[in-house]
């Protein structure tokens, strides 16, 4: 049997919390309507049975396993038969599996079947499915296990293929703590895959399954016993597991790192329909980027997955302690951006700089917008006196010879006609004794001229020769300019006319123009808010990644590799970063050891299909450096 791998972990487990709750596996609906009631406890089951064990679908299950009475067969796979039992003596539900009779038969096998599931039976921890007891009854070994409710997370891949980041974090962080926890106490899984993680119907927490099943495997095969070098689903094996060497806990966290890699794009790293191609590509070829793959993912995460990717054991984690300190570094990061836009009070540096730029702009248009309008009204405060001076002048020169004549029925005619003009509020003409000759006000006509009701509120702009123009506000939204001159005929004064005219059209305009230049303005600031403020935090996100990669160096740790997003002076500087990380990366391992091994017996197993042996065209494959 493969010696126990001991880690070196001797600090307490970190205390990873994600700000954002990763720590819980948060399902939607939809999800929730995937997994299935109490008794649908798909987690037990092996792979998917052969087409030998098919034969023995139709034989009846047992009436009891030892003490157990057994309810119901759940599944039955390759190696063993899993029954949901009822345990009388302590009144509770379980789940029995016992190990199939031709592998019973096997002195070995059956041996090394209870010495397995007794190391499993150690581990007691939330993350890992509870072992209770481990016997034999009617000569079959059984082991005896907690039943779940819940649903296989290949079962939950196949139905939506990628989960979202948040839910893909929370099961990183639980698997870690689990195979942290098993690795501390000496016990590796070799089989992390898909359908050994249950996704509880709690909808919060994960747990890992099959830990002496997959031991037992390798066990055997070590002893040669097994024909086989590995058994698992090849696609999240371990360059080394291919190569039959032997294992340790490193070789967990590579099947962790496709597992992660499979819950982000949808499929493993490495496929293929041919085992012996998958092979090849699993030991020599290096695993495509999740950014190529057009899946966006913060960078911290992606150099986590590349390191727990790498071909050589000695270039991944050592242990899932340093991947916990990585998780934690990601979670700070993630955390901080989340604090950083839901704190009430907080104003960042980039924040700041924004606010200072856009009161700057508002400040310089704030002061050209009350110049242009100044320069506005008293343009069209001109323009409307000049018109008001020009129409009295024309309309002095019409009535002059009526008054002349004193004709007031052409005065009273040519009154009537400028009434229809709707700018022309009042007209008055008045003979040189003041009298009220006519008028579009028939109550003043023959009475004597009194300014008295149009100067109460007047305010004098214009005073010379013969004319004087008054501003009077008649109300909140009316304004008139009053103009009063003389009427001449040949150059001698005959009497006086007095013209009142509406501006409020002009004063309509100088506000309308103000609120487009008000509304120019404020489109005009958030422009430069908006521009400033994206430009703020692409360099603070910026100039946060390179801070944090250069941290990453400077302890030593050289797989960091920053995502370039746009072909800009950062696309530059991310280049060079990468570029210099690869040169030291590559210099500092060209000491490390290569893996070399015989690979033409391999025997594995997918979902679905029977075991089957794949040669690969050369015996010896040595494992490249990535």
């Amino acid at each position: 049997m493969t010696k126990p791998f001991k880690t070196s972990l001797e600090k307490p487990e970190p205390d990873i919390i994600l700000d954002f709750e990763e720590s819980e596996l948060e399902l939607t609906d939809e999800f929730k309507a995937q997994i299935p009631e109490l008794e649908s406890d798909a987690l037990q089951l092996e792979d998917v049975p052969s087409e030998a064990s098919l034969k023995n679908r139709r034989k009846p299950k047992p009436k009891s396993i030892g003490r157990y009475k057994i309810i119901s067969e759940l599944g039955r796979g390759a190696m063993a038969y899993v029954y949901k039992a009822y345990d009388p003596e302590i009144d509770r539900f379980l789940a029995v599996k016992v190990l199939r009779e031709e592998l019973a038969q096997d002195q070995d096998y059956r041996k090394g079947f209870i010495h397995e599931a007794k190391l499993a039976g150690q581990l007691a921890h939330p993350g890992i499915v509870t072992i209770y007891d481990v016997g034999v009854a009617d000569d079959k070994p059984y082991i005896a296990m907690e039943l779940l409710d819940g649903l296989p997370l290949d079962e939950l891949l196949k139905k939506h293929q990628k989960l979202p980041l948040k839910m893909v974090l929370s099961i990183l962080v639980q698997l870690t703590r689990a195979l942290h926890y098993a690795h501390s106490a000496g016990v590796v899984h070799r089989d992390i895959k898909p359908g050994n993680i249950i996704c509880l119907a709690d909808n919060k927490n994960v747990k890992i399954t099959d830990f002496g099943i997959a031991q037992l495997n390798d066990s055997l095969a070590s002893t040669g016993k097994s024909q086989e070098k590995v058994l698992g689903t090849p696609e999240y094996m371990a360059p080394e597991q291919i190569l039959g060497k032997k294992l340790d806990a490193r070789s967990d966290l590579y099947s962790l790192g496709t597992l992660i890699q499979t819950m982000l794009t949808g499929s493993p790293p490495f496929k293929a329909d041919d085992f012996g191609d998958l092979f090849k590509q699993i030991i020599q070829n290096k695993p495509p980027e999740i950014s190529e793959l057009g899946i966006k993912v913060p960078d911290e995460l992606q150099d986590l997955i590349r390191k727990l990717l790498q071909k050589s054991p000695e270039k991944r984690y050592q242990n899932a302690y340093e991947l916990m300190q990585d998780i934690r570094e990601l979670s700070n990061v993630m955390g901080a951006q989340a604090k950083e836009k839901s704190r009430t009070g907080f104003v960042s540096l980039k924040l700041r700089w924004t606010l200072t730029m856009a009161a700057i702009v508002a400040i310089t248009m704030m002061i050209g917008l009350v110049i242009v309008y100044y320069q506005q009204y008293v343009s069209l405060r001109t323009m409307a006196m000049d018109y008001g001076y020009s129409t009295a002048k024309l309309i002095a020169f019409e009535v002059a010879e009526p008054l002349l004549l004193e004709d007031n029925i052409a005065l009273e005619t040519i009154i009537l006609d400028l009434k229809k003009n709707q700018d022309i509020e009042y007209i008055s003409i008045r003979n040189l004794n003041n009298q009220v000759l006519a008028s579009t006000n028939l109550a003043e006509v023959g009475l004597p001229f009194s300014a008295k009701t149009f100067y109460e509120f007047k305010n004098r702009v214009k005073e010379e020769n013969d004319i004087i123009i008054d501003h009077r506000d008649v109300n909140s939204e009316h304004q008139v300019f009053d103009v009063d001159t003389s009427i001449q005929f040949n150059n001698t004064k005959i009497g006086n006319i007095q013209l009142s005219i509406s501006v409020d059209q002009l004063m309509q305009s100088v506000k309308t123009t103000l609120a487009i230049m008000v509304v120019l303005m404020f489109i005009t600031l958030f422009a430069v808010f908006s521009m400033t403020l994206a430009f703020a935090r692409q360099i603070s996100h910026q100039s946060t990644k390179i801070t944090l990669a250069l941290e990453r160096v400077r302890r030593g740790q050289f797989n960091r590799r920053l995502s370039v997003e746009k072909n800009d002076e950062f696309g530059r500087i991310a280049t060079a970063f990468n570029l210099m990380s690869e040169s030291l990366e590559h210099k500092l391992e060209k000491k490390a050891k290569v893996l070399k091994g015989n690979a033409s017996q391999l025997k594995a197993r997918k979902p679905g299909t029977q075991q089957i042996k794949n040669k690969v065209d050369d015996e010896t494959v040595v494992l490249k450096k990535d």
